[in-house]
């Protein structure tokens, strides 16, 4: 890191280094996370494509073909709005937690690179969240004009949805629909994420050559990056179907109410089985493979390029 700059400087340019590379990552993966979205959702119109990476192309193809090729990036735009600053505040949050928790290589312990990243992944959370229901929202929407409002017709539609009885309007809860899910979910997934990635670059540090490793930099960081991500993703996946259930229901395409934690996972359980909390599980992996491989690649490349 350069020690001239300022902290100023540097938390831009962090923040810049981490917003970019989520960007670019989650818009790589765009129309995969939209297939995984309808198949956890158990939409109506996708029901008869299996959750097989054979199924996810049936699945595009479909979309592809009745709602054209734009469709697949449907909601995209509000997943950058979410993905950039969370992503931007989540490194730089990390970056700083290290700091502080792992001043010195002594210090680098499985449990602290645990606690660093479950802080990163935290951090945003309550202020981007939101912009993820709203994207769940438009990602289930099928190509029937009367399920795909507009964003402002769609935010005020959630709002005034119920949220437990039919005379109780839930407001900005509503909003939030799903969060303690996906905050019980988060404190795993991304310190688990960051506690591989660390680790196997420490592993790689000890076991290859300065030399190999700058020669290889870029594609040791990509099957790190998808190491860490695809373990994370396997070990949490149960939490994220709930959630992604809990933000889809309410829709007028679906449940006509929201559901609750535990309604949830009965309901899942008697319709599906145990089988049911892994369904899109394959698509999640292949899309988690690319999209962290992506994200904390571009994060080191970015990092190095801004001199932090």
């Amino acid at each position: 890191m350069n020690t001239k700059i300022s902290k100023t400087d540097y938390y831009l340019r962090s923040a810049f280094a981490g917003g970019f590379a989520g960007g670019v990552a989650k818009t790589a993966v765009a129309p995969l996370d939209r297939i995984k979205i309808l198949f956890q959702t158990q939409n109506r119109e996708f029901t008869r494509f299996s959750g097989s990476w054979r199924g996810a192309y049936n699945a595009l193809e479909h979309i592809v073909r009745t709602q054209g090729f734009l469709a697949l990036y449907r909601g995209n735009s509000l997943t950058l709005s979410r993905a950039v600053p969370h992503a931007a505040l989540g490194y730089t949050v990390y970056d700083s937690a290290s700091k502080i928790l792992m001043p010195t290589p002594s210090d680098q312990t499985p449990f602290r690179r645990l606690i660093a990243g479950s802080i990163a992944g935290v951090s945003a959370l309550p202020i981007t969240y939101p912009f993820e229901l709203v994207r769940v929202r438009m990602a289930v929407a099928t190509q029937h004009s009367s399920l795909q409002p507009t964003l402002l017709t769609l935010i005020r539609s959630i709002y005034k949805e119920n949220l437990s009885t039919p005379l109780v309007p839930g407001g900005l809860r509503n909003f939030y629909r799903g969060f303690i899910v996906t905050l019980t979910g988060t404190v795993p997934y991304r310190g688990g994420i960051f506690l591989v990635w660390e680790t196997l670059n420490q592993r790689s540090r000890e076991r290859f050559s300065p030399s190999f490793r700058a020669a290889n930099q870029y594609k040791l960081h990509l099957i790190i990056g998808a190491i860490a991500g695809t373990t994370a993703q396997i070990a949490t996946y149960p939490l994220e179907v709930v959630r992604r259930i809990q933000q889809a229901s309410g829709h007028s395409g679906g449940a006509q109410r929201a559901f609750g934690i535990w309604e949830t996972v009965v309901t899942i359980q008697r319709t599906s089985g145990w089988r049911g909390f892994y369904t899109g599980l394959g698509i999640g992996l292949v899309k988690q493979v690319p999209m962290h491989s992506i994200s904390l690649s571009v994060w080191q490349a970015a990092k190095k390029l801004l001199d932090i």
